[in-house]
């Protein structure tokens, strides 16, 4: 994981292969692949680009094309190591640094090594996921070429260094502040009401209740189902609980077929153990918080402690 700043003075998008062809490859070798196999390579590294665009216009019988096209021979050539180049793959952007220095391929194509891989998380470790990325970056995958310039150099540098706008610090300040009160507010209901909360989250979130599988003081059974999938759930809802108590219930859906998934919600108390069994969500007070603002139970909530 990177964690030194990441300077740029420009960044650029790259097609790697028509339709991606080469995007695999590229992506797991640590390497860019360009085309543009009918350029010289020697007027390329000597500089001479008006040897390049002379060539093309012959080629493309259009000087408009032809200045494009070597444009972007130009970039790929002459970007020097602090530019970063950027293209996408799964839903995912990636982001590289390119060594000087162009190799020619036997096919005529060119390949430029980059410094340190493709990356698709910022420094941070951060995942960058195209449906979390402004458009105005995204709009970039719709370039004909093959290299342009990115516009938005700020916000795409901004992304991959981790860093957030004062707006949307002080928003996420603002929001764990908040999670904190609802998590508050959550230890001050009644267990029926907790129950009751409990129940609410998840039809909210599109589960359906099948009934109650038994019910103590402080302690429910719930049995649920989604119904866009069939998936059927056990969920245990305590008032309290314990390590031991959770490996009680852990024990419980090992041992069944019928359950797809357990969740083990609560109340108060400390588990603090990492679960890996597969199909088990564990839900503590303050995972609760989230699902209480996701699900828009806060004025609920608040209604029914004040």
């Amino acid at each position: 994981m990177l964690h030194e700043r990441i300077p740029a003075a420009d960044a650029f998008f790259i097609k790697l292969g028509r339709k991606g062809e080469w995007e695999r490859e590229c992506l797991k070798n640590g390497i860019l692949r360009f085309g543009y196999q009918e350029t010289c390579h020697d007027d390329c590294l000597a500089g001479r680009w008006d040897n390049v665009r002379n060539f093309w216009i012959t080629l493309r019988g259009d000087r408009k094309s032809a200045t494009r096209d070597t444009n972007q021979i130009r970039i790929f050539y002459e970007a020097g190591e602090k530019s970063i180049f950027i293209t996408f793959h799964g839903g995912l952007l990636y982001w590289c640094r390119a060594r000087s220095g162009v190799i020619l391929n036997t096919d005529g194509t060119r390949i430029r090594k980059t410094i340190d891989g493709w990356h698709n998380t910022s420094i941070l470790g951060e995942s960058l996921r195209t449906d979390r990325l402004s458009g105005s970056l995204l709009r970039v995958q719709g370039y004909r070429g093959t290299i342009c310039k990115v516009a938005n150099t700020s916000y795409l540098l901004r992304r991959i260094n981790g860093e957030l706008p004062e707006s949307v610090a002080a928003a996420d300040e603002a929001r764990a502040t908040y999670l904190n009160s609802i998590g508050s507010m959550i230890g001050l209901l009644t267990w029926q009401d907790f129950e009751l909360l409990v129940d609410l989250i998840f039809t909210n979130s599109g589960w359906r209740r099948l009934g109650s599988l038994g019910k103590t003081q402080k302690s429910l059974d719930l049995e649920l189902q989604l119904p866009t999938t069939g998936e059927i759930a056990f969920v245990q809802v305590k008032s309290e609980a314990s390590p031991t108590v959770l490996q009680d219930y852990l024990k419980q859906y090992q041992a069944q077929e019928r359950y797809d998934r357990l969740f083990f919600v609560w109340h108060t108390g400390a588990i603090n153990q990492l679960v890996t069994e597969p199909g088990v969500v564990l839900l503590d007070r303050m995972r609760l918080a989230e699902l209480v603002l996701e699900t828009g139970l806060a004025g609920w909530l608040r209604d029914k402690v004040s």
